[in-house]
């Protein structure tokens, strides 16, 4: 766990992109890994304010259902939602969440 997390650290501060992420995760526990189930390989997380997107974010499978617990404002029933999608391999919208002031939550399963 303590390698997943020097990982995300260095994706976050910008020294690696989540593709070297993705290809540095793969390596590491494809050994380890149950075989690949076909399926989405990464979750895109856009977030919109005032009807302006603010991130547009594709992060890694690998990474992804561990990333969920982190991610603010998600009730145990979205996290379980995404966990459950990441499982399942399913591909497509998971969440769409709507606020009153044009504010927008998508995350996709890619």
């Amino acid at each position: 766990m303590a390698d997943i997390d020097k990982i995300v650290r260095l994706v976050s501060e910008g020294v690696l992109s989540a593709g070297e992420a993705d290809e540095i995760l793969s390596a590491t526990t494809e050994a380890a890994a149950a075989p690949p189930t076909p399926g989405a390989r990464h979750l895109r997380v856009e977030v919109s304010e005032g009807g302006r997107r603010v991130v547009n974010l594709r992060v890694p499978m690998n990474i992804a259902g561990w990333a969920s617990s982190f991610l603010p404002g998600l009730s145990d029933d979205h996290t379980n939602r995404i966990r459950g999608a990441i499982v399942s391999g399913e591909r497509g919208p998971i969440l769409d969440i709507n606020g009153e002031d044009g504010s927008r939550v998508l995350i996709v399963s890619e």
